[in-house]
C-alpha cells in the first residue's frame, strides 16, 4: 500500500534552542497559568531582546489511570427531555473538544538572560480535566519562523472521583456500583467523604405512519432525578 510521498528540497538547520518551561506541578482549578520561555543560540551565549508571540489553547482532556481501568472518571452529563437542549449541549460539546483559544499572538520580549515569561491571566472556570497548550513563535536567525510549545494538564479539583457499574444484563432492576476517589497523581484518598446521587432517563420512541407508506419515529427522553443513593467515607 502506497500513502503517498514528499521530497525535502531545502532545509535549514535552526539557530536558535527555544524552550517553554511549563509549571512543575499540575494546576488545580487556576485562575492563571504562568509559563517560562528561554531561547538560546545554539552557537553559545542568549537570545537577548527577540521579538516573541505567545499563543494558548484550553481543551478537554481524557482521563485514566493504569490501575483502574474499569472506572470511569468522567463527569456526568448534563442536559433534560428537551430535544433543542440537547442538541445545544452536542454543539457546546463539539466547540470544547476542539478548545478555547485563550491567549491570541501575544507579545513578548526577552530579556537580557534570553528569559521571557507568560502569565495567562482570568482563565475560564474549570469543571472537568482540561490542559493548556501554549505555543511560541519566533524568527530563527535562518530566515524561517519557528515554533516551540508545552502542554500543561489541568483539574477541577485535587479529588478524582471515579465510578465502576457491573454489567447491565445481569442487574434486572439493581444497580451495582463501585466508587473511587483518588488524587491527581492516582493514589487512592482515605476517608474521603463521597455522595452518589442517581438520574433515571428513559426514551420513549413512537413510530407514525407518513405519505407514501414510509414511517418516521418521534423520540423523547424523560429524565427522573432519584437523588441521594448512598453517602459514606472511603476506606
Amino acid at each position: 500500500w502506497e500513502s503517498g510521498e514528499f521530497r525535502v528540497e531545502e532545509f535549514r538547520v535552526p539557530l536558535v534552542d527555544a524552550r517553554v518551561v511549563p509549571p512543575k506541578v499540575a494546576p488545580v482549578a487556576p485562575k492563571e497559568l504562568a509559563f517560562g520561555v528561554q531561547m538560546n543560540h545554539l552557537s553559545g551565549g542568549v537570545m537577548a531582546q527577540a521579538h516573541l508571540r505567545a499563543t494558548a489553547l484550553l481543551k478537554p482532556r481524557a482521563t485514566s489511570f493504569a490501575s483502574y481501568d474499569g472506572f470511569s472518571f468522567e463527569p456526568p452529563r448534563e442536559g433534560g427531555p428537551d430535544p433543542q437542549a440537547q442538541e445545544s449541549e452536542a454543539s457546546d460539546g463539539a466547540a470544547q473538544r476542539e478548545g478555547k483559544l485563550i491567549a491570541d499572538k501575544l507579545p513578548l520580549m526577552t530579556d537580557k538572560n534570553g528569559a521571557a515569561h507568560l502569565l495567562l491571566k482570568d482563565l475560564p472556570k474549570i469543571t472537568r480535566p482540561s490542559e493548556v497548550v501554549a505555543e511560541v513563535t519566533f524568527n530563527d536567525p535562518n530566515g524561517e519562523v519557528q515554533t516551540v510549545g508545552a502542554t500543561v494538564p489541568l483539574w477541577p479539583s485535587a479529588v478524582v472521583l471515579g465510578v465502576k457499574t457491573g454489567s447491565w444484563a445481569s442487574s434486572r432492576g439493581q444497580v451495582k456500583f463501585t466508587g473511587l476517589a483518588l488524587d491527581t497523581a492516582g493514589k487512592p484518598v482515605k476517608s474521603q467523604a463521597v455522595d452518589v446521587r442517581g438520574r433515571l432517563a428513559q426514551v420513549i420512541s413512537t413510530r407514525k405512519r407518513m405519505v407514501g407508506g414510509f414511517y418516521a419515529y418521534d423520540n423523547r427522553t424523560d429524565i427522573k432525578d432519584l437523588g441521594a443513593l448512598c453517602s459514606g467515607r472511603t476506606d
